[in-house]
């Protein structure tokens, strides 16, 4: 009995093993068309655009009020999720927005 479950508990661990994730993918031309049409109508554009978990999403979008912002969306091209990105500073280096000299810390 003991090495029946043993089996059937190794069974399931390569069962789990074999199932495909769904990583991470670049879009198809048709996807970008259609992500870049639902942002529009966000009033959000750029940032880069992946497949993951599911959905599409969207980081880095810049959107009107000048912010940018992490987008999702369903299979549908439609928006799910919408969150202001926490990194102030965009970009390789930390820059002083207003005279785009480097900060010193």
């Amino acid at each position: 009995m003991r090495n029946l479950v043993t089996c059937i508990a190794l069974l399931g661990l390569v069962g789990m093993a074999a199932t495909p994730a769904q990583a991470d993918r670049r879009l198809t031309r048709e996807e970008k068309s259609s992500i870049r049409s639902a942002m529009k109508d966000a009033q959000c554009s750029g940032g880069k655009m992946e497949f993951d978990d599911g959905k599409f999403e969207v980081d880095n979008a810049k959107c009107q009020d000048g912010k940018r912002y992490d987008l999702t969306f369903d299979r549908n091209f439609k928006m799910t999720g919408k969150e202001l990105e926490d990194n102030k500073y965009y970009g390789s280096g930390r820059y002083n927005k207003r005279d785009n000299r480097r900060d010193t810390y």
